[in-house]
This record gives C-alpha cells, structure tokens and sequence, in this order.
C-alpha cells in the first residue's frame, strides 16, 4: 500500500545517509529494511523493490526522457511496476497516434453532412445525392470514393474507443505511481488527459445527434481539431507562438492603425466626387476595399477607377502602398523571423541543458548499482542490462547485445571495463541518434574468396570504393552521398570515370531535346546510344555490389534513386526498340525519364548537393511547422464544408454577378474536405482572395459566414505561415553558416597540414570499430540538428567546467561536482557555472 511503501521509504533514507533527492534511497541495499517489510507481512510487496532492476530501469527511463523530452528536476516512482505501467502507456499513445491518422483519412472520405438527406438510410451509398443540387446543376466534388454516413460513425466510435484507452491508462498510471509520490509528480499533463476525455464526449454526443437528427452539419471537426492540438508538437509550437504575439500584435496594431486612418482618408477625399469614388462613398465599403489593396495582390484593380479619373489620387495610393506593402506586411515577417530565432536559441539551449542534466543523473544511477562503496563508474555488465531495459521500451531504440558490446568496447577508452562520467559523454553522443549497422562487403567475398583477396581483386575494390566506409560517415541518410572520403582523399577512380560518362549522356540527352523540341526526326543511332548509356548505368550498379552488400548499398538514400533509375530506364529504352510503331501516343512521356539522366549528373555537383541537403533537412526538421500549419488548415476545411458545402456551384444563381461566376472559379470550392483543403493551400499563397469572401457572402445562407476568411487570414497566413517562412529562413541561415564555416576550416587545414581536420568523436570511433570488423554504421537524428549541436555544446561546456572544478580533487569526487553543476544550473537556469570555473 502506498503509505506503508512510504514509511519504508522513510525508513531507509536515514539508515543509508542519503539525501532527499537520492534516486534509489526506497531500494536502499540493506537487508535490515527487508526483514523490516518481512516483519510487516509485506514480502509479496517489497519484492517489487527489486534493487538492480529498479534502478536501471529508473536510468534508462531517465535517458528516454531526456532524449525524448527532457524534463525539469523530475523525480520518478522508484518501483519496477511504474516503468511497466509506463510501457503499457507507450503502446497506448502508438496506437493512438495511429488512430489519429485514421481520423484524419475518414475526414477525408466520408460522406459530407449537407448532403445526408433524412430520408436515406444512414448506410446507403452517396451516390448522385452529393454531386447533384436540388435544382439537378453539377456539383463539382472532389471525385474521392466516399464511405457511407453509418459506417463512417462506425469507424468513428472505434476510433475513439482506441483514443480513450490512451488517456485512461495515462490517468491511472499518473494517479497510481506519481500521484502518491512525496512530493507529487506531473508526469502526464493532467488538464491535457481532461481536455483529451472532453473532446472524445463531444465527439460521441455529435454522432449520437447525428445519428437521430440528421441535420445538414455536425460539429465532429471541433473534437478531432481539440485532439490534434494535444498533440506534442503543436503543444510546443504553442508556447512559440505565444511568445511572438506581443511583437507581432505591435505591428499589427500599426497596421491596423493605418487601415483605418487611409480609409477614412480615402472617403473624405473622394465620397463628393461624382466619378471614380466607387468603393469609397461609404466608411465600411472604404475600409474593406483598403483592407482587400493591403493584404493582398488586388491593389490595382481596387485603385485603378480611381486612379484614371483623378491622377493626383495616385499619390495617396503611393503613399498607402508604401506604408502596407513595404513596410508593414514586410515588418511582420522580419519581427515573427526575429521573435522565433531568439525563442528557438534559448528554448535549444535549455533543452540541450535538461538533457545533460538528465543523461548525467541516470548516469549516477547507473554508478551507484555497483557493488563496490563510493564505485563512481559503470561496469560492462550493469551497462549491457542497462540497454537491454532501454530497447525494451516501446520508445527505445533496438540495440544487439554484440552492438551494445561493442559500443561499450569503443567508449571505454582506457580499457578499465568500467565507464566514468566522462566516457559516458560519449554513450550521449551516441544515443540520441536512431542508427543501423549493415554488412560492408559484397558476398563475393564469401562467395570467391580467391578472386577477393588475390591483387587485382584488392586494386579492383581501391578503384570502385566510392560507399562501405564513405557512405557510412555521411551524417543523414537522407542527403547526397559524399564524395570525399574519411581520409579526405579525392573521389574514386570510378566515380570520376562515371563522371565524365554522365558528362557525356547529359550531351546526349540536350541533342534528343533538341530534336524533340523542334519535330525532328531522331537519328537511328541516338536510340541505340539510349540503350548502351542504360547498360553502362545497370554496370555501374553491379559493380558497386560485387564491392560492397546490397545492405550497405540500399542504406543510402542517394543509391536508391541510382537503382531504380538505372532499370527504370534501362526498361523503357527496351520497350522504345522493341515496341516502337506501337507506343507513340506515350513516346512523349518516356522521353521525360530522360530527366533522370540528368539528375544522375547534376547530383553529384556540390551546390546541387547542398540545395538538395537544405530540402532535406527542411523537410526532416520542419514537422512540427507542417503539423501546426496543418492543424490550422485542417480546422478551417472541416468548418468550412460544414458552413459552405453544397453551395458553391456553377448553376447557383446568387453568384451569377460575382467575380467567383465570372472568373469560372468553380472548382474552388467547399464542398467535401479535399476540396476545401485546394481552397485554402490557395488563400495561403496568395495571402488573401477576395474573390472567395464575396462568393460566399451572396451565395451562403449564413450570413456571418465571410468572417471566416480574415480570421483564417490572421491565424493561418499571417501568424503560422509567417512562422513557416522563418523557420525557413533559419534553417537556410545555419546550414549556409555551417557550409561556410567548413570550408574555411577545410582550407586551413589544407594550408596547414595539407588534410582536412576530423572531429575525432565517439560516433567515428564507433563507426571505425565496426568497420574493422567488415560492419558500416548508418545512423539519423531524432530531432533537428541544431538541437543535437546544442547538446554537444552543452556536454563539453559541463565538461569543461567539471574538470576545472575537480582539480587536485580525487577521481572519485568529480562525479558529485558535476552534479552540483548541474543542480545549480538548474536552480539559476545556467548563471552559476562562471562561480564554479573561477573557483
């Protein structure tokens, strides 16, 4: 019972001299507190408190956390059953993601609520009944199957059901293990879990009204959008947006400000014209054409009348132009770009600060399971368990023992079989990246030893060796494959031979669109030059394979596109010959694959690969961006087929004198989610349309309904869009500063030394120890790199300051001052670490 667990608790801090704070101070190793729990009749109990399990487990709860999201001096439930509990709830929350993403697909294809009519049965499918109007006009749909209104409440219940089990095992994991701590611990965000309960009961009386009712909406969009707002990202995103409102509303102010100061102008000046004042005889058509000329690309057509009769009113329009366009509009980007740099650095900083913090106390942990008194150091065995508990986390990352041997081997550098603190550096390193190792060599070398091994075998591998070793030591899977290899040689003798046969193919394909291009008839001979560059292309692929595994090969991204390229068009050049009189009407397109070709030939150029590497880390990094944009875009689709669906057609006759009618923008409409969706990805690029606002205004029985547009404005282009643009611009800005910085660095070196420098860290040494036993390590961040930077940053600056601290001190105390580092940097949020390095 938790009051007994908390007097034995009491009991065993004192008895072992540990302090309030002590990890394990319930699981104390004294046997006098087992014969205590044997006294009370408790032994089925205390046998939860299993020493060693308990605080290995406790230790790799603590490195998931800090990885995955650091927490600020937390105290966690020191029982084997609390960490269960918290797998149970792991698989929970995957599954719950799941059914999210299941959510959002059925979003997309059931069957819209306008067009459910009482009469039919809930079952039935939508047939002509959604893409037919009362009056029997076309209603543009966008042509998704869609699943039948009763069966899309089914899947739905189901759905919740999976999502409620999530927040359920949360409440009781919270209530059970962190709610009886002393002092309480907030693991789980209990008004997250409520709010989580209340929008599945939303969602459940929405369908029941539904179900017996059957009007034309429902009002499902406001739980699921509630739900994806729970979401970590966006709970983050939140705070960063938050924190930028106040310099954003400061410009928005200003600008509203002048908004209203040019449409009062504007009316003053031209309501007593008798031509050219139309859209400025009233204050509200004023204000609205002002506003339609600021945000948006319709100045011209808003000033043109104007302007024509009375050319001096130019001037004024100048004037506003200036003010909105130039200056406003653009301060908006340049604030929100400044506000999220200087939120990011700090928010980086401290993350990376919690995590070593984190990462170093299960590390004290982990140091106090051995046997020896005062051991401040990890042993091989108690490290292997360690990383056992570790993968077994629904979280964890899967590791072999013999790769987690091996890690160990490489870490311990002074070969002690025992891990200091500052060995542990090095597991931190290594453990915030998700990697894979993979064989190195073909199996020919198991297949023909002889051939492999005899000396034009060995000069052979020298000349193809382009990716065993040099793809491994590229830091993202994701990007370009580097042609430098570790050593800072220049690239193979291979890859410069292919070089100049893509040289020579790029050549080949600018001649063939020449002919294309201009209805020549192609030469015989350029067909049958298509069909040898193939071959060359399939060669080139099976001799990297006769050199390195096909494992080794397909871990790269870069080698990929090269395979399925190659045969993709080493197939279409055999049908072209093969098939020639009958494949005309497609002959234009296979002769787009020659486009393949050329990005063969252009990815290997360095500008290329780095264009290439800021899109790839845009999009690896930009998650949590696209998700708060999608959110936002999600909430205003759902909300706007439920206002506007139905009635945005060609036949509707309240749209006849719209421009929307004029324009034949009648696919731009509301009618099914995907369709809403194409509106509103429009509305963000071309910042604000009011063709759409006007549309509905005349043709929507709800009358209210244009406001949607400039709240849409507001929230999603002008604060989430904004955010976008600058997470862009800092992306683009680190990158390029690091490109630059490396080719500095590079060129030092070169003059210096006549090689580039390396960073000898412990992800090469591990890289470097399974190469020498024939495995390559591949590897991706979990997070954005800049976070994993930070990180580096902070464990050499914690380093750095533990070994100025510990000086002349005894080996065995610099555990303990780094600790007291941390906590004071804890206390004073990073101000106490100049006292310490003085001292």
């Amino acid at each position: 019972p938790p009051h007994v667990a908390a007097a034995l608790r009491a009991t065993a801090r004192p008895r072992c001299g540990a302090s309030g704070d002590d990890p394990c101070a319930c699981v104390c190793a004294s046997r006098g507190i087992s014969r205590l729990a044997d006294a009370f009749g408790m032994q089925g109990v205390y046998s939860e408190f299993d020493l060693s399990r308990a605080k290995i487990a406790e230790a790799a709860w603590r490195i998931e956390d800090a990885i995955h999201k650091p927490l600020d001096s937390f105290s966690y439930p020191h029982v084997v059953g609390a960490r269960d509990a918290y797998f149970e709830a792991a698989r929970a929350d995957i599954r719950y993601s799941s059914a999210l993403i299941c959510m959002l697909l059925l979003s997309i294809f059931e069957t819209p609520a306008w067009c459910g009519q009482q009469e039919v049965s809930l079952f039935a499918p939508a047939g002509d009944r959604c893409s037919r109007s009362a009056e029997g006009d076309d209603i543009l749909l966008s042509g998704v199957p869609y699943v039948p209104l009763g069966w899309g409440l089914v899947i739905e219940i189901v759905l919740l059901y999976l999502m409620f089990l999530k927040f359920r095992i949360e409440l009781r994991v919270q209530t059970k293990y962190f709610d009886t701590m002393v002092p309480k611990q907030e693991y789980y965000k209990r008004n997250h879990i409520y709010i989580g309960f209340a929008c599945i009961a939303f969602a459940v009386l929405d369908i029941v009204y539904f179900a017996i009712a059957r009007p034309r909406f429902r009002l499902a969009f406001i739980a699921r959008t509630g739900l994806l707002v729970l979401l970590p990202s966006v709970v983050n995103l939140s705070r960063l947006v938050y924190s930028c409102l106040s310099e954003f509303f400061s410009v928005a102010a200003f600008f509203v400000g002048a908004i209203l100061l040019f449409a009062w102008v504007s009316v003053m000046v031209l309501r007593d014209l008798q031509v050219g004042a139309a859209g400025f005889t009233t204050f509200s058509a004023g204000l609205n054409n002002i506003f339609v000329a600021g945000v948006s690309e319709e100045f011209l057509s808003v000033f043109l009348e104007s302007y024509t009769t009375h050319r001096w009113v130019g001037w004024l329009w100048l004037l506003f132009l200036i003010v909105a366009h130039v200056l406003l509009l653009s301060l908006v980007l340049d604030t929100l770009t400044a506000a999220y740099m200087t939120y990011s650095e700090q928010v980086e900083e401290r993350t990376a600060e919690l995590r070593i913090s984190g990462l170093l106390k299960a590390f004290r942990i982990l140091a106090n399971t051995q046997e020896a008194e005062g051991e401040t150091a990890v042993s091989k065995d108690a490290f292997l368990e360690f990383i056992r508990e570790y993968a077994a986390s629904p979280k964890g990352m899967p590791v072999s023992e013999e790769i987690a041997k091996m890690m160990f081997d490489v870490i311990d550098t002074d070969g002690s079989g025992l891990i200091d603190y500052i060995e542990f550096c090095g597991i931190c390193r290594i453990i915030q990246y998700r990697f894979w190792c993979t064989r190195a060599d073909s199996r020919v070398k198991d297949w023909f030893p002889q051939v492999w091994n005899s000396d034009a075998g060995i000069r052979f591998r020298r000349f193809v060796k382009v990716s065993s070793v040099q793809n491994a030591l590229v830091d993202e899977p994701g990007s370009p494959s580097s042609v430098a290899s570790d050593d800072g040689e220049r690239a193979s003798g291979f890859d410069r031979l292919m070089n100049i046969i893509l040289l020579v193919n790029f050549a080949l394909v600018m001649v063939e669109s020449y002919f294309d291009l201009n209805n020549i008839p192609e030469p015989p001979l350029l067909e049958y030059l298509e069909l040898i560059f193939s071959f060359i292309y399939f060669g080139e692929v099976s001799i990297k394979l006769s050199v390195i595994s096909w494992e080794d090969y397909w871990a790269i991204s870069s080698n990929k596109f090269d395979f399925f390229s190659t045969f993709l068009l080493l197939t279409t050049s055999i049908i072209e010959l093969m098939f020639a009189g009958n494949l005309s009407t497609y002959a234009n397109m296979l002769r787009l694959l020659r486009l393949l070709r050329v990005i063969k030939n252009v990815k290997n150029i360095q500008s290329v690969q780095f264009l290439v590497k800021t899109i790839a880390n845009l999009l690896l990094t930009a998650k949590e961006m696209v998700i708060l944009l999608g959110v936002v875009v999600f909430f205003f689709s759902m909300l706007s087929v439920q206002v506007f669906g139905g009635e945005l057609y060609e036949g509707n006759k309240k749209l006849e004198e719209t421009e929307y009618h004029e324009q034949k923008w009648h696919v731009l409409n509301f009618n099914d989610t995907p369709m809403a969706f194409g509106v509103w990805v429009v509305f963000l690029l071309m910042e604000y349309a009011p063709i759409f606002p006007d549309a509905v205004a005349k043709a929507s029985s709800n009358s209210w309904g244009w406001i949607i547009f400039p709240i849409f404005y507001l929230c999603g282009v002008s604060i989430t869009f904004e955010l976008v643009k600058a997470f862009t611009i800092e992306v683009f800005i680190n990158l390029f500063k690091k490109r630059t910085e490396s080719h500095i660095e590079a060129g030092s070196a070169h003059s210096q030394h006549g090689s580039p420098r390396k960073k000898a860290d412990s992800l090469t040494a591990f890289k470097q120890a399974l190469a020498r036993e024939g495995k390559c390590l591949h590897y991706n961040s979990t997070g954005r790199e800049s976070q994993h930077e930070a990180v580096d940053e902070a464990l050499e600056r914690v380093m750095h300051r533990a070994q100025v601290a510990a000086q002349g001190s005894p080996f065995q105390r610099q555990l303990s001052t780094i600790q007291r580092i941390l906590e004071n940097e804890d206390d004073g949020h990073g101000h106490s670490g100049h006292h310490h390095s003085s001292r």
